[in-house]
C-alpha cells in the first residue's frame, strides 16, 4: 500500500510538472513568440501610464504620459513640461488622448475637453491657444479641433467645420450627433459622427455626396463615446466605444460598412500596418485582425525579454518607420519588439528539463528526422525544431541515441593543431584558407602568404577570446567568442574581410560559448553551444536588410557646457530653434571648442550602430566608430559624440552617416552647416580697411610728391614767362619806334603789318600790355579762348579792349592773341623736338594745319622750314 501511494505521488508529481511546463509556455503560444523589451520609469521615461504615440518626422518617438511628454532618441528622454496656462477649453471633444502633427514641428495634444499645442522648433508649449488662432484667423471659440490625412488643421466652432487657413467653410447637419472624426482622400471629405453615421463631401464644391451608417438606430447608444478612425488602402477602419467596443470597416467604393470585431469591454488603440492587419488594444492585451480573411487572434498575455509575462491594460499602440512595434501600458510603461532584433533563438537552461546542474554544450548532432541532439557535461537532450511553439529539451540516454547520433557525439575533439602551433578551433574554409582561433585572437593563414594576418577587436573581431569558428553554406565565416558571434563575409579577390557582431541584444548568450559547439544544419539553421545554453539562428535570420538610419542632431556643447536654445553665450544666441530643426550655426571666433551628439534612432539595436563623420576643411578623410564592445561606453547606448578644439575661423560642414552591422552605407548624410567668424581685426572688412589705408598711403605720397614738383616747374615756368615777356615788350616797343615794315618775296613773303604808330608807351599802358600778355599766355593751351574770355580776364568792354589794341598796337584783339601764339610756337620751333601736332596742341590751335596757315602768313614759311630759315 505505501508502495502505491508512492507511485501514485510519483505520478501525480510527474503529471503536475508536465501541466506546469505546460501553463508556462501556454502565454508563449499566444504571444506567437513575440519577445518585448521593456522601457519604462528605470529607462529615463518620465512615468509608466503610456496614453499615446507617435513618431516625429526626423524619426524621433514621442511618447505622451499622464504626466508628461516624452521625445525619445533612441538612447535617452527629453521632456517638455506643462501649466495651466498652456491648456485650451475644448467644448465638443468627449473623446479619449489623441496627438496630430501638423507640419514638420507643431504637435497638438486633445484629452477630454482638453487641448494643448508644442512648438517643437522651440520644445515649449504654446502659451495662449486663444491668441493663437486669432492670429490665424479663428474668431470664434475653437470647440473641436482635427488633422486630417495630408496635415491639414479643421477647426469646429459655432460656424460650423471650417479648413484653417481657407475660406472653406462646411455647415453641419444636427440631426447626426456630435462630430467625432474626419479623414479626407483624395478631393472628398469624411465626417465620421457619434450616431455611428458618416457622411461624404466633395471638398472643392462643399457639396454632400451621401451619408452611411454604420449600425442601426437601435445600436446608437452602444458606441456613442469615443471614435478613431485610421485609413486603410481602400477604405476607412473605424474603432466605437459605449457600453460596448466594436471595430468597423467602411469602403467608399460600394459605400458600405462591416463589422469586424464586437466585444463587451472598451477598446482603446486602433493600428492598421501596411499588410492591412488590424491591431487593437484593450483591458488585457491585444487583439489581430485580418480582414482578408476574418482571422481573429487574440492575444492576452505579453512575455518580456527578462523572463516576465504580463496580463495588463495595453493602452496604445504604435508602428514605427523601421519596422518596430511599440505597446503603451497603463501602468507598465513601454514594450518594444521588432522582429528582426534577436535574430538568435536563446534557448537556457531552464528549458532543459531534470538538470540541476549547470549546462555546458559541448556538440550537436543531427538524425535523419532533422532532430538535433546535443553532448553537454551533464547528459544529452533532444531538441525538435520542426516543432512548433515548443523549445523544451528532455534527457536522452545515450543508449536511446540513433547510432549515427552516438557515433557523432561520441567523437571526441582532437587537438587543433596548424603549423606546429595548437589553436582553441580551426577551420579551413572552402577556398583553402585556415582559420585558426586563439585565446587572444583570429589568425588567418592564406596560401601562397608567407605571414599570417591577426585580428583583434580593434579590427572588428567581437572579441579576442574565440572559441569555435564555422564556416556555412554560403560561404560565411561564424566565430564564437567570449562575448557574442561574430559573422565574416570574405571577398577572396581582394583578400578582404569585413565583421559582422552579434551580442546578447540579437539574442546571443550572455555567457561564453563552448570550444568547438558550432554547428550547421541540414537545412541551413545553425547552432552554437555555450554556458548554460545554445543558440538557434534560422537560415532566414542569415540575411536580414539593414534598415535605413538618417542621424539626428540632437546636442551641441560648448565648452563641455550644454547650449541650450534662445539663449545667449557672449551675447551670441547660438541655437534659435532645438538642435534637430537647426541646419546652421554660426560662432564666435573664440566659441571654438565644440561637441556634437548625434543619435541614429536605432531602435532595433542601439548597440549595433555604426557612424562615421567628416568635418570639411579639417578632416581629409571619413572616421568609423567601432562597434559595442564590452567594456566601452561610447558608443554602446547608439549615440555618437564628436568634439573639435581650437577650430580655425571659417566655413564647415558637418557630415555624419549611420548604419548597422552590416556597415552598408547608402542615403544622404546628415548635415550641420558651421560658421566661425573670425575676429574684427581679422575679417575681410578689416581686411579691406588696411589695403585701403596703405593704398590711400601711397596716394596721398605720390600726390604730395607730384605737388612739389609741380610747383617746381611753376616757378619756372613763371620766370621764363616772365623773362619772355620782357622780351617781347622790348621787341615790341623797339619796332614802335623803328616803324619798320617787314617784307619778304612774293613766294617767300609774308603778310606785311604795321605797328603801332610811333609813340612811346606810358607806364600804365606797358602794365596793360603786361597784363594782357599775361592773359593770353595763361590760356595758350586753350584752343578756344577768344577775345571776350581775354576781355573778361582783363576786365574790360569787348570793343574798349578793341579800341586799346588798335591804339598802342595797331591790332585786333583776335590778331594779338594770335601772334603772341605763333610766337610761342616759334620758340618750341627753336627750342623742343616736338612734332607740329605736338606744337598745335601746346599753343592752342584746333589743328597743325590751321597752323602751318598761319605761321606761314607771318613767317613767311611753314613751320617746317622756320628753323632752317633762321639758321640761314
Amino acid at each position: 500500500m505505501p508502495m502505491q501511494r508512492i507511485k501514485l505521488l510519483i505520478k501525480y508529481a510527474f503529471v503536475f510538472t508536465i501541466l506546469s511546463v505546460c501553463l508556462f509556455y501556454c502565454p508563449e503560444l499566444k504571444a506567437n513568440d513575440v519577445v518585448y523589451t521593456p522601457v519604462n520609469v528605470s529607462h529615463g521615461l518620465s512615468d509608466n501610464q503610456i496614453r499615446y504615440i507617435s513618431q516625429l518626422r526626423d524619426g524621433r518617438m514621442v511618447f505622451t504620459t499622464s504626466g508628461n511628454v516624452n521625445v525619445y532618441d533612441g538612447a535617452g528622454f527629453s521632456y517638455i513640461h506643462r501649466t495651466s496656462e498652456h491648456i485650451y477649453h475644448l467644448e465638443k471633444y468627449l473623446g479619449f488622448y489623441r496627438v496630430y502633427q501638423e507640419g514638420d514641428s507643431l504637435l497638438w495634444i486633445k484629452d477630454y475637453q482638453k487641448l494643448m499645442c508644442i512648438d517643437l522648433r522651440k520644445s515649449k508649449y504654446i502659451s495662449n491657444l486663444q491668441a493663437y488662432f486669432k492670429h490665424r484667423g479663428i474668431k470664434n471659440s475653437v470647440e473641436d479641433l482635427y488633422i486630417d490625412n495630408q496635415s491639414r488643421m479643421w477647426l469646429l466652432n459655432a460656424d460650423g467645420l471650417r479648413l484653417s487657413d481657407s475660406d472653406r467653410k462646411f455647415d453641419l447637419p444636427r440631426n447626426k450627433g456630435d462630430l467625432q472624426d474626419l479623414a479626407t482622400e483624395n478631393n472628398h471629405l469624411y465626417l465620421f459622427y457619434s450616431s455611428g453615421q458618416v457622411v461624404c463631401y466633395e471638398i472643392r464644391t462643399r457639396k454632400q455626396l451621401y451619408s452611411a451608417a454604420a449600425y442601426p438606430g437601435s445600436e446608437q447608444k452602444l458606441y456613442e463615446r469615443t471614435s478613431l478612425v485610421v485609413k486603410g488602402k481602400k477604405g476607412f477602419y473605424q474603432l466605437r466605444n459605449g457600453k460596448i467596443g466594436g471595430l468597423f470597416y467602411f469602403n467608399p467604393e460600394n459605400r458600405k460598412w462591416s463589422q469586424l470585431l464586437r466585444k463587451d469591454y472598451t477598446l482603446n488603440t486602433l493600428m492598421i500596418t501596411p499588410e492591412e492587419i488590424a491591431y487593437i488594444t484593450c483591458p488585457k492585451g491585444i487583439w489581430t485582425i485580418n480582414p482578408a480573411n476574418q482571422e481573429k487572434h487574440y492575444i492576452p498575455v505579453l512575455k518580456t525579454i527578462d523572463g516576465h509575462h504580463l496580463s495588463t491594460e495595453v493602452s496604445t499602440i504604435f508602428l514605427d518607420r523601421q519596422g518596430g512595434y511599440w505597446l503603451g501600458t497603463l501602468n507598465r510603461g513601454l514594450l518594444y519588439y521588432h522582429p528582426a532584433r534577436y535574430k538568435f533563438i536563446r534557448i537556457e537552461r531552464p528549458l532543459f528539463l531534470n538538470s540541476h546542474e549547470d549546462v555546458i554544450v559541448q556538440s550537436f548532432a543531427e538524425d535523419a528526422k532533422g532532430d538535433i541532439y546535443l553532448r553537454s557535461q551533464s547528459g544529452y537532450y533532444k531538441y525538435q525544431p520542426h516543432i512548433k511553439n515548443t523549445k523544451v529539451l528532455h534527457s536522452q540516454a545515450f543508449s536511446s541515441l540513433p547510432k549515427d547520433v552516438q557515433i557523432k557525439l561520441a567523437q571526441k575533439e582532437q587537438d587543433h593543431i596548424f603549423q606546429n602551433r595548437t589553436y582553441t578551433c580551426l577551420c579551413k574554409d572552402a577556398h583553402g584558407w585556415v582559420w585558426g582561433g586563439t585565446q587572444d585572437g583570429l589568425e588567418l593563414f592564406i596560401p601562397g602568404r608567407k605571414a599570417s594576418r591577426k585580428f583583434y577587436t580593434g579590427n572588428g573581431l567581437s572579441n579576442n577570446f574565440v572559441h569555435s569558428i564555422l564556416e556555412d553554406k554560403n560561404r560565411n565565416i561564424w566565430i564564437t567568442t567570449s562575448y557574442g558571434i561574430s559573422k565574416i563575409q570574405v571577398d577572396y579577390k581582394k583578400e578582404e574581410v569585413r565583421f559582422s557582431n552579434f551580442n546578447p541584444h540579437d539574442g546571443t548568450l550572455d555567457g561564453e560559448y563552448a570550444d568547438g559547439a558550432a554547428f550547421e544544419a541540414s537545412d541551413g539553421t545553425l547552432y552554437f553551444g555555450g554556458i548554460d545554453g545554445f543558440n538557434v539562428l534560422p537560415p532566414r535570420q542569415i540575411f536580414t536588410s539593414p534598415i535605413p538610419l538618417k542621424p539626428v542632431f540632437t546636442e551641441l556643447m560648448l565648452y563641455g557646457q550644454v547650449v541650450l536654445p534662445d539663449s545667449a553665450y557672449d551675447k551670441r544666441i547660438i541655437l534659435s530653434k532645438t538642435a534637430p530643426y537647426t541646419n546652421e550655426i554660426q560662432l564666435s571666433y573664440n566659441q571654438n571648442f565644440l561637441s556634437f551628439v548625434f543619435s541614429a534612432l536605432n531602435y532595433r539595436n542601439q548597440a549595433q550602430t555604426v557612424y562615421r563623420y567628416r568635418l570639411s576643411g579639417i578632416d581629409d578623410r571619413w572616421h568609423e566608430t567601432p562597434l559595442d564592445r564590452p567594456g566601452e561606453k561610447n558608443g554602446a547606448d547608439g549615440i555618437l559624440r564628436i568634439s573639435y578644439t581650437n577650430l580655425p575661423p571659417g566655413n564647415y560642414m558637418l557630415k555624419v552617416m549611420a548604419t548597422d552591422n552590416s556597415r552598408r552605407w547608402y542615403g544622404a548624410p546628415a548635415t550641420l552647416s558651421i560658421i566661425i567668424y573670425a575676429p574684427w581685426w581679422k575679417t575681410t572688412t578689416a581686411c579691406i580697411i588696411y589695403a585701403a589705408l596703405s593704398i590711400l598711403l601711397l596716394v596721398s605720397s605720390v600726390k604730395l610728391y607730384l605737388f612739389s614738383e609741380q610747383k617746381k616747374l611753376e616757378r619756372r615756368h613763371k620766370e621764363d614767362i616772365l623773362l619772355l615777356r620782357i622780351r617781347n615788350l622790348v621787341d615790341q616797343c623797339n619796332q614802335y619806334e623803328e616803324k619798320q615794315k617787314f617784307t619778304v618775296s612774293k613766294r617767300d613773303e609774308p603778310e606785311t603789318y604795321m605797328s603801332p604808330p610811333e609813340a612811346k608807351l606810358s607806364t600804365a599802358d606797358t602794365e596793360f600790355l603786361t597784363r594782357a600778355i599775361e592773359q593770353v599766355e595763361k590760356h595758350i593751351h586753350t584752343p578756344g579762348y577768344s577775345v571776350e574770355q581775354l576781355s573778361r580776364d582783363l576786365c574790360m568792354e569787348r570793343t574798349g579792349l578793341y579800341r586799346k589794341l588798335i591804339t598802342l598796337l595797331d591790332q585786333s584783339p583776335s590778331l594779338f592773341i594770335r601772334n603772341i601764339r605763333l610766337q610761342r610756337a616759334a620758340q618750341l620751333i627753336l627750342n623742343e623736338n616736338l612734332s607740329i601736332a605736338e606744337i598745335a596742341e601746346k599753343v592752342g590751335f584746333s589743328s597743325s594745319s590751321y597752323l602751318s596757315k598761319c605761321f606761314q602768313e607771318v613767317y613767311g614759311c611753314r613751320p617746317s622750314e622756320y628753323a632752317e630759315k633762321v639758321k640761314a
